[in-house]
């Protein structure tokens, strides 16, 4: 296992957008691809009784998302935690990471998680990778499917959003100049917690 951890201070500023406006924020301000398209697979996990869940919802901080990633249908194979604090985000990624119910709690309370996690909901859809002068990396994701975490991960819920997302490595960030380049208002958007409530709203 790579343990690898982001000490800068990162900020991720999300928007909804739809097809109009991600082919003008493309075209007209000549966004620099910097990746292939790829498939982002995670599998986040909670407490029994959604901790995580319930403080995301009310905005709480700090606060943690646990999942594992893989790409492109291949293994699940990077643990990231991640802690969302007032006005930064930091990530804590263990590469490498076959999963073991020992070893998953083993590596959260090396970095202060106590709590007995469990999966909740597994959430797949399409990335592309974009550069925006001035401003920084940015994210498109499309096609977001959820899926429960029962029978083998069957019983799914598709949504239409596309989410948008700039992230920027700086200490300062002046979110209305970003608002005012994207030509759109920064929304509060968790795919966990959206999924969550799509799959409840199945059931």
């Amino acid at each position: 296992m790579d343990l690898l951890k982001s000490n800068q201070k990162r900020h991720e500023i999300k928007f909804l957008i739809n097809s109009k406006e991600k082919y003008e924020l493309i075209e007209k301000k000549k966004l620099k691809k910097l990746f292939p398209d790829r498939i982002v697979e995670s599998i986040y996990f909670d407490t029994k009784d959604f901790q995580f869940f319930n403080l995301s919802e009310e905005g709480v901080t700090p606060r943690f998302k646990i999942r594992l990633r893989g790409y492109n249908n291949q293994k699940l194979n990077n643990l990231e935690i991640k802690t969302t604090n007032n006005y930064h985000r930091e990530k804590v990624t263990i590469k490498n990471f076959l999963f073991d119910n020992y070893e998953l709690h083993k590596n959260l309370k090396k970095i202060g998680i106590q709590k007995i996690v469990h999966k909740k909901i597994r959430v797949k859809y399409l990335r592309s990778y974009y550069k925006l002068e001035n401003v920084g990396r940015i994210t498109l994701d499309r096609d977001i499917e959820f899926l429960s975490p029962e029978e083998n991960f069957h019983n799914s819920k598709k949504i239409k959003q596309n989410i948008l997302e700039v992230k920027v490595q700086k200490e300062n960030i002046d979110k209305n100049y970003i608002e005012k380049i994207i030509n759109l208002k920064e929304t509060r958007f968790s795919k966990y917690c959206i999924g969550i409530n799509c799959l409840r709203e199945t059931n």
